[in-house]
């Protein structure tokens, strides 16, 4: 008897196990399948535009129903502010890779090379933060508040190069108007169609910011 009372604790013991494995496996099946509605939401909102983009749009392009989608996410709202955290953690290991430079001229210049290399995208397309916002901006305030923090981001990020370049703390407008003209390079790149105006139009800026 004391025998198979062992046993049985031994076989309580590994239903417990197995319980509790199963019960991990579909907690990251749950993960895995929202970071995947997550991606396909980035693209498609930069594709066709947040106001464009159903959950059902979503769910189709992540291969599951509406109704599977809604267990992850309520709304394409909801899943919008899991997209806009993405591109603020993006940016911020973007920005964290460029710091590695100690020169912040050149971290600058960097920066701007990446709108260059991006140009195919940018003209096809255009600045995927600056157009979500825009986009909703038009639908919600909550979201338009949370997108802003990306440009707010990069701004700041500039901020704090020309304040090392300068070498004091208020620098006029100067990051301001540097933002400011890769937005319009990126908008006339997209009106003309011409992707060589994005690099050329980054060399000079990087030869503005050399000339400091």
């Amino acid at each position: 008897m004391l025998a198979e009372k062992k046993s049985h604790s031994d076989t309580g013991a590994d239903t417990g196990a197995n319980t509790a494995q199963d019960e991990d496996f579909v907690a990251c099946d749950d993960e895995q399948q929202k970071y995947i509605l997550v991606q396909v939401a980035q693209r498609l909102f930069h594709e066709k535009g947040f106001s464009k983009t159903s959950l059902s749009h979503i769910a189709k392009g992540a291969g599951m129903s509406h109704k599977m989608a809604q267990n992850y996410f309520s709304s394409t709202k909801e899943i919008c502010h899991q997209v806009i955290d993405v591109y603020l953690k993006n940016q911020n290991d973007q920005f964290e890779k460029i710091n590695q430079n100690s020169n912040a001229r050149q971290r600058l210049s960097l920066y701007l090379d990446q709108f260059a290399e991006d140009s195919d995208s940018l003209v096809a397309r255009g600045c995927p933060l600056t157009n979500l916002y825009f986009d909703v901006k038009r639908e919600d305030e909550a979201l338009a508040d949370h997108a802003a923090k990306l440009l707010h981001n990069r701004l700041d990020w500039i901020k704090e190069q020309f304040v090392m370049v300068m070498r004091v703390e208020g620098v006029t407008d100067l990051p301001e108007r540097l933002a400011s003209a890769i937005q319009g390079i990126v908008m006339m790149a997209q009106v003309t169609g011409n992707d060589r105006l994005i690099s050329h139009q980054v060399n000079q800026l990087k030869s503005w910011i050399r000339s400091m």
